[in-house]
C-alpha cells in the first residue's frame, strides 16, 4: 500500500505543478500587448528520489521558479538607443516649427518684401519727387521691418513653446524617477524574502526606457536587486530607494535653465551635461539653432539700418529737411560683470550674448574665443594673476566688443581676478536690432523727408529730378555689404534659410536612422522576451494534457487502493 500512496503523492504533486504552469501560461496570455512585459515560464526538475527495495526511485516533479526570460545587455541597448531616438525626434520636431517661420512660399517672406523694398526705391529714381512713389516706399519699408519683426517673435515664441515642453518633461522625469525608487523597495523587499520580483523588474525597466526618452541617464543594478540612476556628470537621480529631482530655474536670458536638485537643496545646472534624450535635443534647438538664427537676423537688420541709413542721412528731402535716418531701432547690448567689468558691444550686435571667464589662459595673453553657433564670447585667464586691466583690453580687442573697462578696487592688491570668486559670467542684453527695427515715424508721417537727392535744393522745386541718392541706395540691393563684404542681403538671408533648412533634413535623417535601431532592436526583443499566443497555446495543451494524465494516474492510484481494500 506504501507503493500506492507514492504514485499519489507523485501524481498530486503532479497535478499542482501542472496547474501552476497553466497559470503563469495563462497570465503570458493576458499580458501579451502589456509594453515592456517579459514572457515568463515555470522551470521543472525532478524531485529528489526516495529510496527503496530497487534503489533510488522517481518521486514526481517539483517547480524549482517562475523564470523571467530576459536579456539584460539587451535592454541597455534599447534605453541607449531610445536616448538618441529622443534627441533627434525632439530637435526634428522643433527645428520643423522653426522652419514654418521662414517659409518663403507664400510670398510673404523676408526676401519677397526686401526685394520689393529695393523696387520702391528704384520706382522713386524715376519720379524721385511723386507722392505716390514715396507712399509705396514708405509702406514698403514698413512691410518690411514688420515682417522682419514678427520672424523674431516668432522664432522667440518657438523658444517659450520649447521652455513649456521642458518644464512638462520634467514633471514626467520626477514621476518616472519616484516610480523607479518605489519598484526598487519592491523588489528589494520580495527578492530579499527569496522570491523572483518578475512583474515589479518589469515595470522598472519599461519606467528606465520611457525615462531615457527624456533625458540620458547611466543606470546600474546593485548587489540588493535596486537600481541606480544618475544623470549629467554623475548627478544621481535614484539611488536604491532614495530619489533627487529635477527643476527648472529662469536665466538671464529669461528661458528655463534644466538644474538637479537634491536632498540638501544643492543645485547643478544641467543644460551642457546633458547626454541625450529629448530635453537634449529641445535644448539644443532653442539655445544653439534658434539662437544663431535670431542673432543672423539681428545681423541683417544691423546691416540694413547702417547701410541705409549712412546713404539716406547724406541726402535731402524735398523739404530740404535736415539729415536723418530712414530706419530707427539699432541697439547697444551691454552688461556689468560682478561691478567690475562693464562691456558695451558694437551696435546692434551681441544681444544675449553671454561673456564668460574660464580657466586655461595665460596672464597678459588671455584668449578670447567665439561660439560659431550662439555667439557666445569666453576669455581663457590665469586665474590669480590675470589682471583686470588686461582682462578688459583682451575683450576690447574682440570685434563683437565696442568697449570692455575694468573699474579700479578699493584695494590695490585685488586687481588680480580669481575664478569662483564671483559670477564670471555676464548676459549681455539688449542689441535686438531685428526685433525693434521700424521706418523713421518722422518719414512716416511726412514722406516729404524722403532723401532721394543728392544735393541740397537752396531753392524749392528747383532740382526735383535729383535721384542720385535714390539711385545709390537701390544699389545697395546688389551690393557686398554682408559676411565681410562677400555677400548681399539676399544672399545672406538666402543662406539663413538655407541653413534652416538643411538642419531640418539633419535633424529627420538622423531621426530616421534613431527610429530603425530602436525598432530593430524592439523586434529582437519581442523574438526573446515577447509573448507569442501560438507558443502559449501549444503550451497551454501541453499542460493540461499533463494535468489530465496526472488526474489519470491519480485515479488508477485510488482504483488499485480500494482493490487492495476490498481484499481485507
Amino acid at each position: 500500500m506504501a507503493d500506492i500512496f507514492d504514485i499519489m503523492s507523485s501524481a498530486s504533486k503532479a497535478l499542482l505543478v501542472q496547474q501552476k504552469a497553466v497559470k503563469i501560461t495563462g497570465n503570458n496570455i493576458a499580458n501579451v500587448n502589456t509594453p515592456g512585459y517579459s514572457r515568463q515560464r515555470l522551470n521543472l526538475t525532478s524531485d529528489i528520489p526516495v529510496k527503496t527495495s530497487f534503489g533510488p526511485m522517481g518521486n514526481g516533479v517539483r517547480g524549482v521558479g517562475v523564470e523571467r526570460i530576459y536579456q539584460r545587455f539587451l535592454g541597455v541597448q534599447i534605453n541607449n538607443e531610445t536616448q538618441s531616438l529622443g534627441h533627434w525626434q525632439a530637435q526634428k520636431d522643433t527645428l520643423e516649427k522653426a522652419e514654418m517661420v521662414f517659409d518663403e512660399t507664400g510670398g510673404y517672406g523676408i526676401n519677397q518684401v526686401m526685394s520689393e523694398f529695393w523696387t520702391a526705391w528704384q520706382d522713386l529714381t524715376n519720379n524721385p519727387s511723386g507722392q505716390t512713389q514715396r507712399s509705396i516706399l514708405t509702406a514698403k519699408g514698413e512691410v518690411l521691418t514688420s515682417t522682419i519683426n514678427k520672424v523674431y517673435q516668432d522664432l522667440q515664441a518657438n523658444q517659450r513653446e520649447i521652455d513649456a515642453r521642458i518644464t512638462e518633461a520634467i514633471d514626467e522625469i520626477n514621476r518616472y524617477s519616484g516610480k523607479i525608487a518605489d519598484l526598487n523597495l519592491k523588489i528589494i523587499e520580495t527578492e530579499s524574502g527569496g522570491y523572483n520580483a518578475n512583474d515589479y523588474r518589469d515595470q522598472r525597466d519599461q519606467a528606465l526606457k520611457e525615462l531615457a526618452e527624456l533625458i540620458g541617464i547611466n543606470s546600474f543594478e546593485e548587489a540588493d536587486g535596486g537600481v541606480a540612476v544618475s544623470v549629467g556628470t554623475g548627478q544621481t537621480l535614484v539611488q536604491g530607494t532614495h530619489q533627487n529631482t529635477i527643476a527648472t530655474q529662469r536665466n538671464g536670458r529669461g528661458l528655463e535653465d534644466v538644474i538637479w536638485v537634491d536632498s540638501l537643496n544643492n543645485m547643478v545646472t544641467l543644460n551642457d551635461t546633458i547626454s541625450a534624450g529629448k530635453l537634449r535635443g529641445w535644448l539644443d534647438t532653442r539655445d544653439q539653432d534658434i539662437r544663431n538664427y535670431l542673432n543672423r537676423l539681428d545681423t541683417l537688420a544691423q546691416g540694413l539700418m547702417t547701410e541705409v541709413n549712412t546713404l539716406h542721412a547724406g541726402g535731402y528731402g524735398l523739404d530740404n529737411s535736415p539729415q536723418i535716418d530712414f530706419f530707427t531701432g539699432s541697439g547697444t547690448a551691454g552688461g556689468v560683470m560682478d561691478a567690475w567689468l562693464t562691456i558695451t558691444a558694437e551696435d546692434g550686435g551681441a544681444g544675449n550674448v553671454s561673456i564668460s571667464l574660464v580657466a586655461g589662459g595665460t596672464a597678459g595673453a588671455e584668449l578670447v574665443t567665439e561660439d560659431p553657433v550662439t555667439g557666445d564670447i569666453q576669455i581663457a585667464i590665469e586665474s590669480g594673476v590675470s589682471s583686470r586691466a588686461s582682462i578688459a583690453a583682451r575683450l576690447q580687442g574682440h570685434p563683437a566688443i565696442a568697449t570692455a573697462a575694468a573699474a579700479s578696487p578699493p584695494d590695490p592688491t585685488t586687481t588680480l581676478v580669481t575664478l569662483g570668486s564671483g559670477t564670471d559670467t555676464v548676459l549681455l542684453s539688449g542689441g535686438l536690432s531685428a526685433a525693434s527695427i521700424q521706418v523713421n515715424s518722422e518719414i512716416v508721417n511726412d514722406t516729404n523727408r524722403i532723401a532721394a537727392a543728392s544735393g541740397f535744393d537752396t531753392t524749392p522745386g528747383d532740382k526735383p529730378g535729383d535721384n542720385r541718392n535714390a539711385i545709390a541706395i537701390a544699389n545697395l540691393q546688389e551690393a557686398f555689404t554682408m559676411s565681410g563684404g562677400t555677400a548681399t542681403f539676399g544672399d545672406y538671408y538666402s543662406a539663413l534659410v538655407s541653413d534652416v533648412g538643411h538642419a531640418v533634413v539633419q535633424a529627420d535623417s538622423y531621426y530616421g536612422h534613431q527610429s530603425q535601431m530602436v525598432t530593430q532592436l524592439e523586434n529582437y526583443r519581442e523574438s526573446v522576451s515577447g509573448v507569442s499566443i501560438d507558443e502559449e497555446m501549444v503550451n497551454l495543451v501541453k499542460f493540461q494534457n499533463a494535468y489530465q494524465a496526472a488526474a489519470k494516474v491519480i485515479g488508477t492510484a485510488d482504483e488499485m487502493l480500494q482493490t487492495v481494500m476490498n481484499m481485507l
